[in-house]
């Protein structure tokens, strides 16, 4: 007998006979299994198997048999009925120790053709007809093409077009399929759709159970904001997450608030039963796990949870503040009983590495190319300060800059902000080198309502270039200024608002001393408004308006604290800052500046959306002699691609109004929102 050892040598005696055997490993006792598709009319042969991928591994490496064989002629009929070929037959043969062919008979492909949405309602039916058609193309293997048909898909599609009335607050809604044509030539698959969407459900008194009665007054107060509003899913997760801070914030972190509801006709009836549990108040916090951080500072900042009913809605909100800062991996909070009603809580920290260098690059229509190089310590000597330091170059200057920012400016929640810099840049006309600091404080009054106060003082002087020393003003100055801002922002996103509106209300005072002291006081009005008028088309209205008065006259005041407009958030028929008053083709900026923005935008795939738009606007001055800026309108289209930096934004702005050396239209590239 003689017996095989993978990758060993094996002595085997036999009939007196010492023979000494080399034992080939098993693996490469034969060569690499080939699998074979033959039949495929549709598709090729290298598509099917680029699908398959890394699931034929075990079968190219080991010798073939009928199992395996088997086994890939089922993973191509599972491709093939995936792209809606439904009959589809694959059959496996060996024909060989490293040969498998699978013999493919392909049959008809059905696929999706035109859904009709018949709807007794106002829903909109394009959104819903997306909606229905997601599940047919979410696994289309080949990712090109009509989506395939398949039958399993139908009631996944029903579902989800329920569930999104549901959600709109159409709580009897219904979709069922009500006729399915298949053409036999074409294999189109024709559905009609019936949608009884029933009426639009409203919130109305709900119900409070409590066993031993506490709490039910205070959960009046809370849902009584919400009668009358429409039960969409935002607004009914919005009331049970209210219901649970109501307690929570007060004292009862292990209350128990369970929801469930009643329909009506057209109304949404909540029902809450409320399980209080012990109220407790925090006597101490105390933190675990901190090495680089100073835990002094940490008990500063959580220094005004304590010595009351302990709010558990606070402390979440100030942890994650804390991980915002980027200093710490994870911050978990346990909660000790220390005597009746009386609680500490430990922040367990686990801390994150808090420096790092950083190298970015980047373009926009008005700087040119960007390169910039920073390094950042997000927990500056172990404060949980943030300090950068960092230059930025463009083609249009360069910039360095060291700033230092505490996000709990004394124990506070009045983020405080320092920041030294020098800057040479280079507009049509002039160049400016300019040498400051900045001092700012800036604190959220409520969700939506912030406050911001600046001051700087920094030594400028602008270098003359085409345009004449007379349009300049002061050309080497001491610049002091104070601002306060104050913001209404009911957005849903600051970054990417799809809904809500915003404004800002900046005024601003200062002086620039050189040869003559010149004071000035500027006051604007900036914001806009996202109005959804479907799942896929949004319109947007925003601007802005921006006065100046200065002691000694518009034409007296240095030229960099002037207004200017145009630009891709202004009127985007013209250059950055080249619209109103100029000479020579270069802009001297004006005492009033104003934009009108309106824009349509189209969801077309993914993060792509498609844009056109409006402006208006004009910059104006009191000089005399050169050219006066008017008004101006343009209108354009554009794309954006929604990212999670912002809107990445390629737009052509067309001169309407144009005159004599004014652009016919302007291209602009630009990250951010227009408004």
């Amino acid at each position: 007998m003689i017996t095989f050892l993978k990758d060993r040598v094996s002595v085997v005696r036999s009939a007196g006979m010492a023979v000494l055997f080399g034992v080939v490993p098993l693996s490469q006792a034969f060569a690499e299994t080939t699998v074979d598709i033959r039949g495929m009319k549709s598709k090729s042969e290298s598509d099917v198997l680029q699908l398959i991928g890394g699931r034929l591994v075990y079968i190219r490496e080991k010798e073939a048999n009928s199992w395996r064989a088997n086994d890939a002629a089922f993973m191509v009929r599972e491709i093939l009925q995936n792209d809606g070929y439904h009959s589809a037959e694959v059959t496996a043969k060996v024909e060989g120790s490293n040969m498998i062919a699978l013999i493919v008979s392909e049959g008809p492909r059905l696929s999706l053709g035109e859904v009709l949405i018949e709807t007794d309602g106002d829903g909109d039916v394009e959104s819903l007809h997306k909606t229905f058609v997601t599940p047919f193309g979410s696994t289309t293997p080949f990712g090109a093409g009509s989506a395939p048909f398949r039958e399993e898909d139908v009631p996944k599609g029903l579902e989800f077009v329920t569930r999104q009335l549901m959600a709109e607050g159409y709580w009897s809604a219904e979709a069922t399929l009500k006729k399915k044509n298949i053409d036999p030539e074409t294999g189109e698959v024709d559905m009609s759709v019936s949608v009884k969407q029933g009426p639009r459900f409203k919130i109305r008194r709900p119900t409070v159970d409590s066993p031993d009665g506490r709490g039910v007054k205070r959960a009046a107060t809370t849902w009584q904001p919400f009668l009358e509003e429409w039960a969409t899913t935002e607004n009914v997760n919005k009331l049970r997450a209210e219901m649970l801070e109501a307690f929570t914030s007060r004292g009862y972190p292990d209350v128990t608030v369970l929801m469930n509801n009643r329909l009506g006709y057209d109304s949404y009836f909540p029902d809450f039963t409320i399980m209080l549990g012990v109220r407790v108040k925090l006597v101490d916090i105390k933190v675990d796990g901190l090495s680089r951080t100073r835990p002094k500072r940490v008990k500063q900042i959580m220094e005004p949870l304590k010595e009351g009913w302990y709010d558990e809605a606070a402390m979440n909100s100030k942890v994650k503040e804390l991980l915002a800062t980027g200093a710490f991996r994870s911050v978990r909070i346990e909660k000790t009983e220390v005597a009746p009603k009386r609680i500490n809580a430990t922040l367990h920290f686990e801390e994150a590495k808090a420096k790092e260098v950083t190298f970015s690059a980047g373009a926009d229509s008005f700087n040119g190319p960007l390169f910039r190089a920073g390094f950042t310590d997000r927990n500056f000597r172990g404060a949980l300060r943030g300090f950068s330091a960092g230059m930025e170059l463009s083609g249009r200057g360069i910039l360095g800059e060291v700033r230092l920012t505490d996000p709990w400016w004394r124990g506070t929640d009045v983020q405080r902000g320092h920041r030294l810099y020098s800057l040479i840049k280079a507009y049509d006309g002039y160049t400016t080198y300019e040498t400051g600091y900045e001092s700012s404080w800036e604190y959220d009054v409520t969700e939506h309502y912030s406050m911001k106060l600046l001051g700087g003082l920094s030594f400028v002087t602008v270098a003359e270039e085409e345009l004449p020393i007379s349009l300049l003003g002061d050309t080497q100055y001491f610049h002091t200024w104070v601002k306060f801002t104050q913001s209404l922002d009911y957005r849903d996103s600051k970054i990417l608002p799809k809904s809500g509106w915003h404004v800002d209300l900046p005024l601003q005072i200062g002086a620039a001393i050189g040869d003559d002291t010149n004071t000035y006081l500027k006051a604007g009005v900036d914001g806009g408004i996202y109005l959804p008028i479907s799942d896929t088309w949004q319109l947007g209205i925003g601007g802005f308006a921006e006065l100046v008065t200065t002691s000694g006259g518009i034409a007296q005041l240095p030229v960099d604290l002037r207004v200017f407009n145009g630009g891709a958030r202004s009127v985007r028929s013209f250059p950055e800052r080249e619209l109103g008053p100029s000479f020579a083709g270069d802009p001297y900026g004006g005492d009033f500046s104003w934009a009108v923005n309106t824009e349509v935008s189209k969801s077309l795939k993914g993060p792509l959306r498609a844009v056109a738009f409006v402006d208006a606007g004009a910059v104006t001055g009191d000089y005399t002699g050169p050219r006066q800026g008017g008004l101006e309108i343009a209108a354009g289209l554009g794309v954006h691609i929604d990212l999670p930096i912002g809107p990445v934004r390629l737009e052509y702005g067309h001169n309407l109004t144009q005159d004599d050396a004014e652009p016919s239209g302007t291209w602009h590239f630009a990250i951010g929102t227009t408004f």
